[in-house]
Protein backbone atom coordinates (compact mmCIF):
# COMPACT_ATOMS: atom_id res chain seq x y z
CA UNK A 1 0.00 0.00 0.00
CA UNK A 2 1.37 3.35 -0.93
CA UNK A 3 2.00 5.87 1.81
CA UNK A 4 -0.70 8.50 2.36
CA UNK A 5 -0.20 11.81 0.71
CA UNK A 6 0.29 14.95 2.81
CA UNK A 7 -3.14 16.11 1.66
CA UNK A 8 -4.81 12.98 3.07
CA UNK A 9 -2.94 13.27 6.38
CA UNK A 10 -3.97 16.93 6.61
CA UNK A 11 -7.61 16.02 6.05
CA UNK A 12 -7.45 13.36 8.80
CA UNK A 13 -6.09 15.89 11.33
CA UNK A 14 -8.68 18.48 10.35
CA UNK A 15 -11.48 15.93 10.72
CA UNK A 16 -10.21 14.81 14.14
CA UNK A 17 -9.87 18.42 15.24
CA UNK A 18 -13.43 19.13 14.20
CA UNK A 19 -14.70 16.13 16.19
CA UNK A 20 -12.73 17.27 19.28
CA UNK A 21 -14.06 20.81 18.98
CA UNK A 22 -17.63 19.53 18.74
CA UNK A 23 -17.28 17.20 21.75
CA UNK A 24 -15.70 19.86 24.05
CA UNK A 25 -18.38 22.19 25.52
CA UNK A 26 -17.65 25.92 25.43
CA UNK A 27 -16.49 27.48 28.73
CA UNK A 28 -19.35 28.67 30.93
CA UNK A 29 -19.38 31.85 33.02
CA UNK A 30 -18.71 31.39 36.72
CA UNK A 31 -21.94 30.90 38.67
CA UNK A 32 -23.14 33.71 40.91
CA UNK A 33 -22.22 33.18 44.58
CA UNK A 34 -25.20 31.83 46.45
CA UNK A 35 -24.66 34.05 49.51
CA UNK A 36 -22.72 37.02 50.85
CA UNK A 37 -21.58 37.52 54.44
CA UNK A 38 -21.27 41.10 55.68
CA UNK A 39 -20.03 42.61 58.95
CA UNK A 40 -20.45 46.16 60.27
CA UNK A 41 -18.51 47.31 63.30
CA UNK A 42 -18.02 50.60 65.13
CA UNK A 43 -14.42 50.21 66.30
CA UNK A 44 -14.40 53.23 68.64
CA UNK A 45 -11.80 55.69 67.40
CA UNK A 46 -9.51 52.96 66.05
CA UNK A 47 -6.73 52.84 66.97
CA UNK A 48 -6.73 53.91 70.62
CA UNK A 49 -10.45 54.03 71.57
CA UNK A 50 -10.26 57.81 72.05
CA UNK A 51 -8.86 60.90 70.32
CA UNK A 52 -5.19 61.61 71.05
CA UNK A 53 -4.63 58.09 72.40
CA UNK A 54 -1.20 57.03 73.60
CA UNK A 55 0.87 54.52 71.63
CA UNK A 56 0.21 51.93 74.34
CA UNK A 57 -3.57 52.45 74.06
CA UNK A 58 -3.35 52.13 70.29
CA UNK A 59 -1.39 48.89 70.48
CA UNK A 60 -3.79 47.36 73.00
CA UNK A 61 -6.78 48.05 70.79
CA UNK A 62 -4.99 46.84 67.66
CA UNK A 63 -4.22 43.50 69.33
CA UNK A 64 -7.79 43.16 70.57
CA UNK A 65 -9.36 43.97 67.18
CA UNK A 66 -7.04 41.56 65.39
CA UNK A 67 -7.99 38.87 67.89
CA UNK A 68 -11.70 39.47 67.31
CA UNK A 69 -11.30 39.37 63.53
CA UNK A 70 -10.02 35.81 63.88
CA UNK A 71 -13.66 34.90 64.71
CA UNK A 72 -15.23 36.83 61.85
CA UNK A 73 -15.39 35.29 58.38
CA UNK A 74 -17.16 37.72 56.04
CA UNK A 75 -16.82 38.79 52.43
CA UNK A 76 -17.40 42.48 53.20
CA UNK A 77 -16.48 44.28 56.45
CA UNK A 78 -17.44 47.91 57.02
CA UNK A 79 -15.88 49.91 59.85
CA UNK A 80 -17.10 53.04 61.62
CA UNK A 81 -15.00 55.39 63.80
CA UNK A 82 -11.86 54.43 61.90
CA UNK A 83 -9.14 57.11 61.81
CA UNK A 84 -8.15 56.98 58.12
CA UNK A 85 -7.42 54.74 55.12
CA UNK A 86 -4.11 53.42 56.46
CA UNK A 87 -5.61 52.46 59.80
CA UNK A 88 -8.55 50.76 58.08
CA UNK A 89 -5.96 48.65 56.26
CA UNK A 90 -4.24 47.95 59.58
CA UNK A 91 -7.53 46.84 61.17
CA UNK A 92 -8.16 44.12 58.56
CA UNK A 93 -4.49 43.18 58.06
CA UNK A 94 -4.94 39.67 59.57
CA UNK A 95 -7.71 38.81 57.08
CA UNK A 96 -6.47 36.96 54.01
CA UNK A 97 -7.29 38.66 50.73
CA UNK A 98 -8.81 41.77 52.34
CA UNK A 99 -8.10 45.32 51.25
CA UNK A 100 -9.70 48.74 51.74
CA UNK A 101 -12.12 49.58 48.93
CA UNK A 102 -13.03 53.02 50.25
CA UNK A 103 -12.39 55.11 53.35
CA UNK A 104 -13.96 58.52 53.88
CA UNK A 105 -12.03 61.69 54.55
CA UNK A 106 -14.59 63.66 56.55
CA UNK A 107 -13.30 66.83 58.26
CA UNK A 108 -13.13 66.94 62.07
CA UNK A 109 -16.16 68.41 63.77
CA UNK A 110 -15.89 71.84 65.34
CA UNK A 111 -13.65 71.77 68.39
CA UNK A 112 -12.06 68.42 67.47
CA UNK A 113 -8.67 67.62 65.95
CA UNK A 114 -9.50 64.13 64.68
CA UNK A 115 -12.43 62.84 62.65
CA UNK A 116 -14.38 59.59 62.66
CA UNK A 117 -14.29 57.94 59.24
CA UNK A 118 -16.24 55.06 57.70
CA UNK A 119 -14.60 52.43 55.50
CA UNK A 120 -15.66 49.45 53.41
CA UNK A 121 -13.17 46.60 53.12
CA UNK A 122 -13.58 43.30 51.30
CA UNK A 123 -12.05 40.36 49.49
CA UNK A 124 -14.13 41.31 46.42
CA UNK A 125 -13.18 43.50 43.47
CA UNK A 126 -15.26 46.71 43.37
CA UNK A 127 -16.58 48.25 40.19
CA UNK A 128 -16.53 51.61 41.95
CA UNK A 129 -16.34 52.97 45.49
CA UNK A 130 -16.41 56.41 47.10
CA UNK A 131 -17.66 58.41 50.08
CA UNK A 132 -19.78 61.53 50.38
CA UNK A 133 -20.52 64.09 53.08
CA UNK A 134 -24.09 64.75 54.09
CA UNK A 135 -25.22 68.13 52.83
CA UNK A 136 -26.54 70.88 55.13
CA UNK A 137 -30.30 71.39 54.95
CA UNK A 138 -31.09 74.80 56.39
CA UNK A 139 -30.19 74.75 60.06
CA UNK A 140 -29.79 70.96 60.02
CA UNK A 141 -26.14 69.99 59.47
CA UNK A 142 -25.62 66.22 59.73
CA UNK A 143 -22.11 65.10 60.75
CA UNK A 144 -20.01 62.75 58.64
CA UNK A 145 -21.60 61.00 55.64
CA UNK A 146 -21.54 57.57 54.01
CA UNK A 147 -19.24 55.19 52.16
CA UNK A 148 -20.47 53.31 49.09
CA UNK A 149 -19.11 50.40 47.06
CA UNK A 150 -20.51 48.53 44.04
CA UNK A 151 -19.37 44.98 43.29
CA UNK A 152 -20.03 42.78 40.27
CA UNK A 153 -20.24 39.31 41.79
CA UNK A 154 -20.96 37.52 38.51
CA UNK A 155 -22.33 38.42 35.06
CA UNK A 156 -25.58 40.35 35.57
CA UNK A 157 -25.27 40.12 39.40
CA UNK A 158 -24.31 43.24 41.41
CA UNK A 159 -24.02 44.04 45.10
CA UNK A 160 -24.32 47.65 46.35
CA UNK A 161 -23.09 48.35 49.89
CA UNK A 162 -23.52 51.45 52.07
CA UNK A 163 -21.75 52.04 55.40
CA UNK A 164 -23.20 54.68 57.76
CA UNK A 165 -22.49 56.33 61.07
CA UNK A 166 -25.49 58.50 61.89
CA UNK A 167 -25.74 61.30 64.47
CA UNK A 168 -25.21 60.27 68.09
CA UNK A 169 -27.64 60.92 70.95
CA UNK A 170 -25.38 63.30 72.83
CA UNK A 171 -27.46 66.37 72.00
CA UNK A 172 -31.15 67.16 72.45
CA UNK A 173 -32.97 63.99 71.42
CA UNK A 174 -35.48 65.57 69.01
CA UNK A 175 -32.72 67.51 67.29
CA UNK A 176 -30.61 64.35 66.99
CA UNK A 177 -33.55 62.50 65.46
CA UNK A 178 -34.17 65.30 62.97
CA UNK A 179 -30.51 65.19 61.91
CA UNK A 180 -30.63 61.42 61.37
CA UNK A 181 -33.86 61.77 59.40
CA UNK A 182 -32.25 64.30 57.08
CA UNK A 183 -29.27 61.98 56.53
CA UNK A 184 -31.63 59.15 55.57
CA UNK A 185 -33.55 61.32 53.12
CA UNK A 186 -30.25 62.13 51.40
CA UNK A 187 -29.25 58.46 51.41
CA UNK A 188 -32.52 57.40 49.76
CA UNK A 189 -31.99 60.05 47.09
CA UNK A 190 -28.52 58.65 46.41
CA UNK A 191 -29.89 55.11 46.27
CA UNK A 192 -32.38 56.07 43.60
CA UNK A 193 -29.58 57.56 41.52
CA UNK A 194 -27.48 54.40 41.97
CA UNK A 195 -30.42 52.21 41.03
CA UNK A 196 -30.76 54.12 37.76
CA UNK A 197 -27.02 53.89 37.14
CA UNK A 198 -26.46 50.21 37.91
CA UNK A 199 -29.68 48.36 37.11
CA UNK A 200 -28.74 48.37 33.44
CA UNK A 201 -25.87 46.02 34.36
CA UNK A 202 -28.00 43.34 35.97
CA UNK A 203 -29.82 42.27 39.13
CA UNK A 204 -29.09 44.41 42.19
CA UNK A 205 -28.74 43.27 45.80
CA UNK A 206 -28.34 45.96 48.46
CA UNK A 207 -26.86 46.07 51.97
CA UNK A 208 -27.04 49.14 54.22
CA UNK A 209 -25.45 48.92 57.64
CA UNK A 210 -23.55 50.61 60.40
CA UNK A 211 -24.06 52.58 63.58
CA UNK A 212 -27.53 54.14 63.21
CA UNK A 213 -27.68 55.40 66.83
CA UNK A 214 -31.38 54.53 66.78
CA UNK A 215 -33.53 51.42 67.15
CA UNK A 216 -37.03 51.04 65.67
CA UNK A 217 -38.17 49.03 68.70
CA UNK A 218 -36.87 51.52 71.30
CA UNK A 219 -39.69 53.70 72.64
CA UNK A 220 -37.31 56.64 73.00
CA UNK A 221 -37.29 56.88 69.19
CA UNK A 222 -40.91 55.94 68.53
CA UNK A 223 -41.57 59.13 66.55
CA UNK A 224 -38.33 59.01 64.57
CA UNK A 225 -38.66 58.53 60.80
CA UNK A 226 -35.07 57.51 59.99
CA UNK A 227 -35.64 53.76 59.75
CA UNK A 228 -39.28 53.95 58.51
CA UNK A 229 -37.97 56.03 55.59
CA UNK A 230 -35.53 53.26 54.67
CA UNK A 231 -38.13 50.53 55.11
CA UNK A 232 -40.51 52.43 52.83
CA UNK A 233 -37.95 51.84 50.04
CA UNK A 234 -38.36 48.07 50.37
CA UNK A 235 -35.47 47.41 52.77
CA UNK A 236 -35.85 44.73 55.42
CA UNK A 237 -34.31 44.78 58.90
CA UNK A 238 -31.97 41.94 59.80
CA UNK A 239 -33.19 41.99 63.45
CA UNK A 240 -36.86 41.52 62.59
CA UNK A 241 -38.35 39.27 65.29
CA UNK A 242 -35.04 39.00 67.20
CA UNK A 243 -35.40 39.50 70.97
CA UNK A 244 -33.65 42.59 72.29
CA UNK A 245 -31.35 40.54 74.52
CA UNK A 246 -30.02 38.74 71.43
CA UNK A 247 -29.23 41.92 69.48
CA UNK A 248 -27.58 44.19 72.06
CA UNK A 249 -24.68 45.91 70.28
CA UNK A 250 -23.78 48.47 72.96
CA UNK A 251 -23.65 46.85 76.41
CA UNK A 252 -24.92 48.85 79.38
CA UNK A 253 -22.48 51.23 81.08
CA UNK A 254 -22.62 53.50 84.10
CA UNK A 255 -23.89 56.34 81.85
CA UNK A 256 -26.13 54.56 79.33
CA UNK A 257 -28.50 51.58 79.19
CA UNK A 258 -27.87 48.68 76.83
CA UNK A 259 -28.78 49.52 73.23
CA UNK A 260 -29.19 47.94 69.81
CA UNK A 261 -27.89 50.77 67.64
CA UNK A 262 -25.92 48.81 65.04
CA UNK A 263 -28.13 47.74 62.16
CA UNK A 264 -28.10 45.90 58.83
CA UNK A 265 -30.83 46.38 56.20
CA UNK A 266 -31.07 44.59 52.87
CA UNK A 267 -33.03 44.51 49.62
CA UNK A 268 -32.93 42.13 46.66
CA UNK A 269 -31.74 39.28 48.88
CA UNK A 270 -33.03 36.85 51.50
CA UNK A 271 -31.74 36.78 55.06
CA UNK A 272 -30.12 33.48 55.99
CA UNK A 273 -29.01 34.50 59.49
CA UNK A 274 -27.93 37.53 61.50
CA UNK A 275 -26.01 37.68 64.75
CA UNK A 276 -23.93 39.84 67.08
CA UNK A 277 -20.30 38.87 67.62
CA UNK A 278 -19.38 39.18 71.29
CA UNK A 279 -16.29 41.25 70.55
CA UNK A 280 -13.91 42.24 73.33
CA UNK A 281 -14.54 45.43 75.33
CA UNK A 282 -10.84 46.14 74.71
CA UNK A 283 -11.70 46.39 71.00
CA UNK A 284 -14.69 48.74 71.19
CA UNK A 285 -17.71 49.81 73.19
CA UNK A 286 -19.76 48.42 70.26
CA UNK A 287 -20.06 44.82 69.17
CA UNK A 288 -19.81 43.73 65.55
CA UNK A 289 -23.03 42.84 63.69
CA UNK A 290 -23.13 40.23 60.94
CA UNK A 291 -25.54 38.92 58.33
CA UNK A 292 -25.47 36.21 55.69
CA UNK A 293 -27.71 36.99 52.72
CA UNK A 294 -28.80 34.66 49.94
CA UNK A 295 -28.72 36.44 46.60
CA UNK A 296 -31.60 36.33 44.16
Amino acid sequence: MSPRSPAVICCVFLFAGALFAQSTPPPQPSPSPTSIAATFWNVQWFPGRRPNASRGEENRQIRAVHGDFARINSDVIALEEIRDFDHAALAVKPLSGFKVDVCSNFPPREGQNEAQQVAITSRLQPLSAWSELWKPSGAVVPPRGFAFAAYQLAPRQLLLVYALHLKSNRGEIHEDMRIREESMLQLVSHMKAMNNAYNKLGTLSWIVGGDFNTDPDDQRFASEKTIPTLRAEGFRWCWEGTPFASRITVPASLRYPAASFDQIFFRGATLVKAWVTDTSPQSSDHRAVNAVLALR
